[in-house]
């Protein structure tokens, strides 16, 4: 089920990698009516080597060779530099690993949007300017030339520390067709990916609506909510004069989000939504923390991490200093995380919702597909405590 032979939209991740590694360069990236881009391949400039489903990570996971030896193991982690747990999603732990890691002739690679917001992939060689790598961007990134760049510095006896989603860590392993010493993977436990075109609507919608051209842009800002509480599933933005701050039930675009409307078509196909990871450390918010450590304070931001190779197992040893570690339970993880389980579920609207985008305006696209709940729910989620609403839902779910 290659892409390139079936044209299966589920089984490519647009990772780029039949792209980099094709010696031809017969093959490019083409956007689809979706907005998402899939490998395009000139049969006159191809001389049939195979190299680009060799490097498929939809193709090829069984072949990406990672050393177990036992792992992984999962570990409750936070940074002690407050600052530092501020400015990030969670817990802190892609600083503390780069601060670990990246100590003389580095490249770091993450994700940073460009002077036009575009998500793209890039490398630093500082650490205090890796810190635009903070934080997540709900956007599939355009590699560019990364796997390329990661591969002349890895040869060049650097160390390379490479951060990306999990099937985009599988394309670069892949891509490199060898284990490298020098290599560290760090991937996150990724829900799915929309497109540059679907943020860009996103983006120019904000614009119209709120009059002013937008100057700066953070998913997972972190907020106080009603109780007291640090929460991050907020963005903030800066539009014209205006700083807009809103949650997941205010902005239209984490509501798609969260709800799976408009992700990459292979994300609810994803092979690598579940345990068995293929980077050297794995980060993720630590869903159910505060039923293990009630007496924690864990809302500021905590991640888990699973320490998935001997490497990942070596660097742990430099994140007691920045860190605080805690070991925890695997399977109590794995089962408070639905992405260490199983891919996303597509919404029911998905295609109504790429119907609708052509047309109207992305906050009625939005709308459509998922209605707003009746006013009484809405005042009920405004009032009521957060416990109250737990329990309320325990119960809808039981006599469900």
């Amino acid at each position: 089920m290659f892409y390139l032979d079936s044209k299966n939209e589920e089984m490519c991740c647009g990772c780029q990698a039949c792209e980099q590694v094709c010696p031809t360069d017969c093959i490019s990236m083409i956007e689809d009516k979706k907005g998402f881009t899939y490998p395009f391949k000139n049969e006159e400039k191809c001389i049939e080597c195979g190299l680009c489903e060799k490097v498929c990570p939809f193709v090829q996971k069984k072949k990406i060779d990672i050393s177990f030896n036992g792992l992984p193991k999962a570990y409750y982690a936070a940074n002690k530099n407050v600052d530092t747990l501020m400015a990030s999603a969670s817990g802190g732990v892609f600083t503390s690993v780069i601060d670990t890691y990246c100590k003389k002739d580095f490249a770091i690679f993450g994700v940073q949007y460009d002077d036009r917001f575009k998500v793209i992939h890039s490398y630093s060689g500082s650490i205090e300017e890796a810190k635009k790598y903070r934080k997540s961007k709900y956007v599939q990134s355009d590699i560019n030339n990364s796997f390329k760049q990661a591969e002349t510095f890895l040869k060049r006896r650097k160390k390379v520390l490479f951060t990306g989603t999990p099937c985009q860590v599988a394309g670069l392993r892949l891509f490199l067709r060898k284990e490298y010493e020098n290599l560290f993977c760090l991937d996150l436990v990724c829900h799915g990916v929309p497109s540059q075109n679907i943020f860009d609507k996103y983006m120019k919608y904000i614009e119209e609506k709120n009059k002013g051209k937008i100057s700066d842009f953070t998913f997972r800002h972190k907020v106080l909510d009603k109780n007291g509480k640090w929460n991050s599933r907020n963005v903030k933005i800066k539009a014209g004069e205006k700083e807009l701050v809103m949650n997941s039930n205010e902005d239209k675009y984490l509501k798609g989000y969260h709800s799976g409307l408009f992700y990459r078509p292979s994300c609810y196909n994803c092979q690598y939504a579940n345990s068995e990871r293929i980077s050297d450390i794995t980060m993720a918010d630590f869903w159910g923390v505060e039923k293990l450590y009630p007496e924690d304070d864990v809302h500021k931001g905590i991640s888990v991490i699973l320490v998935n190779t001997p490497k990942g197992q070596e660097i742990l040893k430099g994140l007691t200093e920045t860190m605080s570690l805690k070991e925890v339970d695997l399977d109590f993880v794995i089962k408070s995380n639905g992405q260490l389980n199983h891919p996303a579920k597509k919404h029911v609207k998905y295609e109504d919702f790429f119907k609708n985008i052509n047309s109207d305006r992305f906050d009625l696209a939005v709308d459509k597909c998922i209605p707003k709940p009746p006013l009484i729910k809405r005042i009920a989620s405004r009032i009521l405590p957060n416990e109250v609403k737990k329990s309320i839902k325990k119960i809808i779910k039981w006599r469900g």
